[in-house]
């Protein structure tokens, strides 16, 4: 009897989820030609449409598309491609509903500038070559923090029932991102692709001068990219090799 109702549960489940999946895939379909419209406008808005092109082509995922990259922060005239620095080519962008950070964050305090481990509506992590960059989008306006690939100790996904949250560890805090409106095959990539980065970046360790490592890290401690704990962190360990 149990067995035929965990059975039962399972199937519902099942379905449930299948169900979800194909509402997320006809979405897709559905809002395609708004996409190919946010295209268009681009070039009334003092864009080059054509270099935009070229980074939808060379994303590693499906979600780099207008309409996240020109979503409106918090109805502000700021879209997260403003964001980016010449030349950094996005490849993922997921999306959730909150940000929670447990640690030191930035300067000691959460992302958002208010205390820590606060729950806030939301989420926005653009996943580039060159970093990952979170956005918190609320009511207050909205936050940015960009977390290097090197200061990166775990990355998990964590498949929740009715949630789904990226979680970042580094040495001064934890990331809980909230990526449940993004498709879940999508989020694993994005997964797969901050792991490789971060062992491409452990490689590139183990033959660079420790100087010239020295000297990066100062500039993204200068740049606000790391907290003074996650710099000093860095720097004893840089200098331990030496």
């Amino acid at each position: 009897m149990i067995r035929d109702k965990i059975t039962d549960a399972k199937e519902r489940l099942n379905e449930w989820d299948e169900k979800r999946k194909e509402r997320w895939a006809n979405k897709i379909e559905e809002t395609g030609d708004r996409w190919q419209s946010r295209l268009e406008e681009i070039g009334t808005v003092d864009r080059d449409e054509s270099e935009i092109k070229l980074i939808l082509e060379a994303a590693k995922g499906e979600s780099i598309r207008p309409n996240n990259l020109f979503k409106s922060l918090n109805g502000s005239e700021t879209v997260p491609i403003d964001l980016l620095d010449d030349e950094e080519q996005p490849h993922f962008f997921l999306r959730g509903s909150s940000v929670d950070v447990e640690g030191d964050g930035a300067g000691g305090e959460s992302i958002t500038g208010w205390d820590r481990d606060r729950r806030i509506g939301g989420s926005l992590t653009l996943i580039t070559e060159q970093r990952v960059l979170v956005i918190a989008n609320h009511l207050r306006g909205y936050d940015e923090h960009t977390i290097p690939y090197d200061s990166i100790t775990a990355v998990n996904l964590n498949n929740g029932l009715l949630s789904t949250r990226l979680s970042l560890q580094t040495r001064g805090a934890t990331y809980h991102l909230s990526v449940s409106n993004s498709d879940e095959d999508e989020s694993q990539d994005a997964v797969e692709y901050i792991r490789e980065r971060r062992r491409q970046g452990n490689e590139t360790k183990s033959t660079e001068d420790p100087l010239d490592r020295l000297r990066k890290l100062k500039s993204l401690h200068d740049e606000d990219a790391l907290t003074d704990e996650e710099f000093e962190d860095k720097k004893a360990s840089i200098l331990d090799e030496v």
